[in-house]
């Protein structure tokens, strides 16, 4: 017999169709009966100007206005070099999948068999009938305003939410300051909860930490809280389901950390910034070198993109990282950074997943600028960080793993070397997680070898074993294969022959780009992925790595 839940929502649609993908995937049992969805409504003016007098009497309020005020022009001046740059790499208006409508989201959970009901009043008769009407045995309150328990009581084992921020164990007195919170604690916390009449009284059914590291900040934490808590929430719906959560009663004299007012946010962010050192990105190219390129290069790239836009020829750009992580790494960068990196490329690229882009050029055919994002060895750090950045846009990345690591746990060769401790590899439990979400994992050999040796039988247990023990413990095809280090000292004629032979491509990291049905359409360049943006950006249009090196093959 299934187990029914419905969703009283008020977030974006987009974040509303996660969650009910996730409990389809991740919640054998459950069925998610119905949707009762309170759209984000923009305040009348009315309501506008009521809120500003109020806020006006706040201290600091003026100064937080005429910080706005003076970022129009800055605002103003950023959409103009977008368009600029649109125009320059002659991109379609739509690289990426828009933001999903609220009409949109009602026919796809139609499609799913999901009842909808959308109103601008959750309490009205008609919202409690159709909730009544579900005979839902779980409620679960997701984004949604402060409810009467005349709504959520009415699933048979009442309703649960999300609280994150929340101080470990709910452990202080009084309210905690942002950047005390970042100071002095280690970690915040996420928690899953009962709802009750009182407000964050109810009962706790599941909950996590976040550690807080030296490069974190509001984006980085409220992005990995978002995911956190979407993983609690469906593992406190699939506990119910079975019978086994285990509710934990709140203690007296709790600390919550509360949204602060906009202007004293902004003190806080101004603040944070003085106290902690934030990641400062690394420069390959010294900007004199940068500017001589674009002046140079820069108008016969313009005109070659209006060729590849009428021939339908775009390049692919497949860009490779290592780890995303909020803490000091020779070859990291921190969530925040790659997270702004993601949205420039969203807003000038199509972001393609690396089955998707090997598709299009084996077909011929890439009608719009495209990058490839790929992350090599298999971070632990890259489970949530990377999930957090690109989940919430229903964006896709492919992680080239080394098997034995995952298997053992074993920090890899390179960062002992590096200095860089404290950074394991992912674990298998890890990688099924990633897989479940969408990401597509692949082989990078058992143990990180370097593929230019001429040794056959260790090049066949390094690479062909790599892929049937990444797919005996996933259960799903590998069919992908990168080099370690990638260049052309590490990659041997005859480990070109056993990875050709065991896989469907295979993948440099020589840098040079992907052209349509003029490569081998098995054999693909990658290119490291620049910390910072104006590199990342003339990598992108392969201005700065013109001369790749040579393969030998």
């Amino acid at each position: 017999m299934s187990f029914r839940v419905v969703i009283i929502g008020r977030l974006y649609p987009a974040s509303i169709w996660r969650l009910v993908d996730r409990l389809s995937r991740d919640a054998p049992g459950v069925v998610v009966a119905g949707v009762l969805l309170e759209p984000v409504q923009q305040k009348s003016l009315r309501a506008r100007v009521t809120n500003f007098m109020r806020s006006a009497r706040r201290p600091g309020y003026a100064s937080y206005v005429a910080g706005r005020l003076l970022a129009v022009p800055i605002r103003a001046a950023a959409r103009a070099g977008h368009a600029a740059l649109h125009i320059c790499h002659a991109a379609p208006r739509d690289l990426n999948s828009p933001e999903l409508s609220t009409a949109e989201l009602v026919d796809r959970l139609k499609t799913a068999n999901v009842e909808t009901f959308v109103t601008s009043r959750v309490h009205s008769p008609e919202a409690v009938a159709f909730v009544r009407s579900l005979g839902a045995d779980l409620g679960i309150l997701y984004g949604a305003r402060i409810l009467k328990p005349e709504l959520f009581e009415i699933p048979r084992l009442g309703s649960i939410n999300i609280h994150q921020r929340k101080v470990p164990d709910y452990r202080g007195g009084g309210p905690i300051g942002l950047w005390e919170l970042l100071d002095d604690q280690q970690e915040i916390g996420v928690t899953i909860h009962r709802v009750t009449a009182a407000l964050d009284a109810g009962a706790i059914v599941a909950s996590a930490t976040i550690p807080i590291e030296p490069f974190d900040d509001l984006v980085s934490l409220g992005l990995k809280a978002d995911v956190v808590g979407d993983d609690l929430l469906v593992q406190a719906v699939r506990d119910v389901a079975a019978g086994t959560v285990r509710d934990r009663v709140q203690g007296e004299g709790g600390a919550l950390y509360r949204t602060p007012a906009p202007e004293a946010l902004r003190r806080m962010e101004r603040t944070l910034r003085r106290r902690r050192p934030p990641f400062v990105p690394r420069h390959q190219w010294p900007r004199w070198k940068l500017m001589a390129h674009v002046v140079v290069f820069g108008v016969r790239a313009v005109w070659r993109n209006r060729r590849y836009r009428r021939s339908g020829s775009f390049p692919v750009v497949m860009l490779y990282h290592h780890v995303i992580a909020d803490r000091p790494h020779t070859m990291g960068i921190s969530t925040s950074h790659f997270a702004r990196q993601v949205e420039y490329l969203r807003r000038h690229y199509r972001i393609a997943s690396l089955p998707d882009a090997i598709a299009m050029l084996r077909a011929g055919r890439v009608d719009a600028p495209t990058v490839v994002l790929t992350f090599d060895d298999g971070y632990a750090d890259n489970v949530l960080n990377v999930r957090a950045v690109l989940e919430p846009l229903g964006l896709s990345a492919t992680f080239f793993v080394c098997s034995e690591h995952l298997t053992t746990g074993r920090a890899f060769q390179h960062d002992v070397a590096a200095g860089d401790d404290g950074f394991r590899p992912m674990t298998w439990g890890d990688a099924r997680t990633l897989v479940r979400q969408g990401f597509t994992m692949a082989s990078h050999t058992r143990t990180h070898f370097n593929c230019g040796s001429t040794d056959i039988e260790r090049l066949r247990r390094e690479i062909g074993d790599a892929r049937t023990e990444i797919e005996a413990e996933l259960g799903c095809p590998v069919q992908l294969f990168s080099f370690p280090w990638g260049q052309p000292a590490n990659i041997s004629a005859a480990a070109v022959d056993v990875a050709h032979a065991r896989y469907d491509a295979i993948f440099s990291a020589c840098g040079g780009v992907n052209h349509p049905g003029a490569d081998s359409g098995w054999h693909f360049r990658r290119c490291h992925h620049p910390d910072d943006l104006i590199e990342l950006e003339l990598t992108s249009q392969s201005l700065l790595d013109m001369d790749p090196a040579p393969l030998p093959f």
